[in-house]
This record gives structure tokens, C-alpha cells and sequence, in this order.
């Protein structure tokens, strides 16, 4: 039997390539975002308004959910929207739909290495709202693991995505270089690193793995302020 999974923002960016892997293996996919597109297994659903929650619940009400991926992401600049849409609606679309989850499902949510580093373009709302989803993730791996269900989070760096990859792909590219340079595994992430790992964390293969924090940035974190500039000195 395919699984179902809901992708929430697998429309755009990383989603749709966490989307396209767990297509590949035969998985029964549905979105959910604010696109408007008409299709049977597409929920049009805007999370920076309140969510309408009959409406969440009867679209799942003949169906158990295997996975249910968090891969949205706000972009703008209204206080508290970010936590609205990353923090309260998380929660929120558990809450809803926890009773239709299978046994031994799966919930990964999508966070970011700013728990860990400080990401300078990012303001602080970015940073707290990232931490709070490591707390949403440990609570919910105790509170839902009598039902089988792991709920594991992902810590992304800067990765190759769909919508920047124009930018890095441009030849002499400074900034790729750099971080290239001070990354010890030598490249820059892509999102396809993203989804491999969704798809291990979505699959039989990780049944008891839960409340776990992974970073995905090549070890970059691991290197200290001596060894980046060791790394430039060096001819």
C-alpha cells in the first residue's frame, strides 16, 4: 500500500524537491500551501491567516496520514508572522491531525542552523522561532511515540535551492567559494541532500529514531575561528 504524505510548502523551494523523492518511491503526495492551484490533492491554505480547521480535517477524514513534512517558510517582514507560521500553525496542524496519523508515521520539520550559529542576514524573530521548533519536536516525540510516530527535525545551512541557484551557479561565484573553502566536506549543500534525509526519516529504515536535531551543512559548524583562518593562510 503507498503511503500518504503531506507536504506542508511542498509547492516551492526545498518542499518540492522533498516532494519529487518521495514521489520517485511511490509515495501518494499531497500539498499544502498558499498557491492557489486546483488540484485534487493540493490543500489552498494561507498560515498567516487562521486555519480553517473543518476544512483541514474533512480533507484527511478517509485517510490515515504516514508522513507529515513542515518545509514552509516566511519571507517577509511583519513582526510575529514568522512565528505564526512556523511555530502556532506547526502545532496547530499536529493537533488536528495526530488522531489521523498511522501507526509508526512520521513528522519532520524543516528548521534551520540558526539554532546553532547566529545566520547574519536573519533578524531575531528568525533565530528564536527556530529554537522554539526544537522544543515543538522534543514534546512531540514523547507525546506522540506510544503511537509509533518519530518526529525528528532537520537544521539546513545554506544549500543550493531551486530559487538561488541561478546566483551560485554563476561562474567565479565569491561567496560559493567561500563556503566551499570553509566547509569541510568541500561543496555546498543542495536540496537534494534535504530530501535524501527526509526520505530515510519518512521511511521503515529510521523506526526508532524521534527527537532528534540534525545539521546538514558538511561539518561547517565543527570548525573553529582559528581553523577558518588557517584555511585562507594557507598557499
Amino acid at each position: 500500500m503507498k503511503k500518504i504524505s503531506l507536504i506542508i510548502g511542498g509547492t516551492k523551494g526545498i518542499g518540492s524537491v522533498i516532494l519529487n523523492k518521495l514521489k520517485k518511491r511511490g509515495d501518494k503526495i499531497f500539498t499544502l500551501s498558499r498557491s492557489k492551484l486546483k488540484k485534487s490533492n493540493h490543500l489552498v491554505c494561507d498560515m498567516s491567516l487562521d486555519l480553517d480547521e473543518k476544512y483541514l480535517i474533512n480533507f484527511f477524514k478517509n485517510n490515515k496520514i504516514d508522513n507529515l513534512i513542515f518545509s514552509q517558510r516566511y519571507r517577509g517582514l511583519v513582526p510575529n508572522m514568522d512565528q505564526k507560521i512556523m511555530i502556532e500553525s506547526s502545532h496547530k496542524i499536529i493537533e488536528l491531525l495526530k488522531n489521523k496519523l498511522s501507526k509508526k508515521s512520521s513528522i519532520v520539520i524543516l528548521s534551520s542552523i540558526a539554532t546553532t550559529t547566529v545566520v547574519e542576514d536573519q533578524n531575531a524573530e528568525y533565530h528564536y522561532t527556530r529554537s522554539a521548533i526544537e522544543g515543538l519536536v522534543k514534546y512531540y516525540a514523547v507525546k506522540l511515540g506510544s503511537n509509533g510516530t518519530r518526529v525528528n527535525c532537520i537544521q539546513p545551512t545554506v544549500i543550493f535551492k531551486p530559487e538561488n541557484k541561478n546566483f551560485y551557479n554563476k561562474k567565479n561565484n565569491l561567496t560559493r567559494k567561500i563556503i566551499e573553502k570553509i566547509t569541510p566536506m568541500k561543496r555546498m549543500g543542495k536540496s537534494e541532500d534535504i530530501a535524501n534525509l527526509v526520505n530515510f526519516l519518512t521511511s521503515d529504515d529510521s523506526s526508532f529514531i524521534t527527537g532528534c536535531i540534525i545539521p546538514v551543512d558538511g561539518g561547517a559548524r565543527l570548525k573553529s575561528q582559528e581553523h577558518i583562518i588557517k584555511s585562507f593562510l594557507k598557499k
